[in-house]
């Protein structure tokens, strides 16, 4: 079993809040909803820290219903 340090797990924490906030947010191009990768989509059952890339194709906007591919990077 491998011993893991305060400060490594310290690091790995940066990591993670680091990639969460470095990955993309997308709008929808008919209602304006965000999709935020730090907080997901849970009641469509999308966990927190998944990036729009691996959201599944027929996920659609929970507020107009439209499809995945209906939807921009954020700038």
């Amino acid at each position: 079993m491998s011993r893991v340090t305060k400060s490594r797990v310290k690091i790995q924490i940066k990591s993670i809040n680091f990639n969460l906030r470095t990955m993309k947010k997308y709008v929808c191009d008919v209602c304006g909803y965000v999709y935020d990768p730090a907080v997901g989509d849970p009641d469509s059952g999308i966990a927190p820290g998944t990036p729009f890339e691996e959201i599944p194709d027929s996920w659609s906007c929970p507020l107009c219903g439209i499809g995945k591919d209906s939807f921009s990077v954020m700038e």
